[in-house]
């Protein structure tokens, strides 16, 4: 014992300074393990970023609309006539029809004949959609109310042409040869060009005609409220049927 006391007293230094670089080592590599973490924790943000910019994907490119614009509502006129309780010029659309036109002049009169007319035919501005009376010929009355297709052929074509022609001439609301107003055709404005007839009695002639049909001959206008022997005699040379 007294030997290695000995010892120990003689190199007691010695062990010291080992024992504090064993401890330092020990120190420091506590330090190095606790902060090397921090590093990599440190580095993380770098190679995130870097990570980042190259899973950047790139913007997509939108897809033109394979929808065109809405245009705007096309605005057409025509002129309603004949077998209506309303005759007179409506505003409409492109894809409104006949029966669209017939409703906006306040429907089909009792006289009217709905045979005759195509219901389904698309407008066309400054269009004339004419009402044939019942007993009126058939076929004839409402060619003008039906939007014109194009023929197949050239054949077709003439029929048609010359049926329209026809049409206008038979048909029209003022005989072209004689200037006479027909009766069974005028609306209340073409009425009221006749001497002496007015708003009122303009509606009055309508009204029998819609509650009647049409008139047979132009002496039947007597048989309408307000109109006598004088006022017919008036008339006679202006009117037809």
């Amino acid at each position: 014992m007294e030997r290695i006391k000995e010892v120990v007293e003689e190199y007691l230094y010695h062990i010291l300074f080992i024992m504090l670089v064993i401890i330092g080592l020990l120190i420091g590599g506590l330090i190095i393990t606790n902060n090397h973490p921090r590093n990599v924790s440190g580095s993380l943000p770098s190679s995130s970023v870097t990570k980042s910019d190259l899973m950047k994907t790139k913007p997509s490119v939108k897809s033109s609309s394979s929808t065109p614009a809405a245009k705007e509502t096309e605005q057409l006129y025509v002129d309603v006539k004949g077998a209506v309780k309303r005759p007179g010029v409506y505003q409409v659309t492109k894809n409104m029809r006949t029966q669209d036109a017939v409703n906006l002049a306040g429907g089909f009169t009792k006289s009217a004949d709905k045979k005759q007319i195509n219901l389904a035919g698309k407008l066309a501005d400054q269009q004339v959609i004419y009402v044939p009376l019942k007993g009126e010929i058939q076929g004839n009355a409402l060619k003008q109310g039906i939007t014109p297709q194009e023929p197949q052929n050239a054949s077709e074509s003439t029929n048609v042409s010359s049926e329209t022609s026809s049409d206008s001439s038979s048909f029209s609301v003022t005989n072209s040869s004689s200037g006479k107003i027909n009766l069974n055709t005028a609306d209340k404005n073409k009425l009221q060009e006749l001497t002496g007839i007015g708003e009122k009695k303009a509606e009055q002639i309508i009204a029998y005609r819609e509650s009647t049909g049409q008139f047979k001959q132009i002496e039947d206008l007597k048989n309408v409220s307000g109109f006598g022997d004088k006022t017919f005699e008036n008339l006679k040379d202006s009117i037809c049927v």
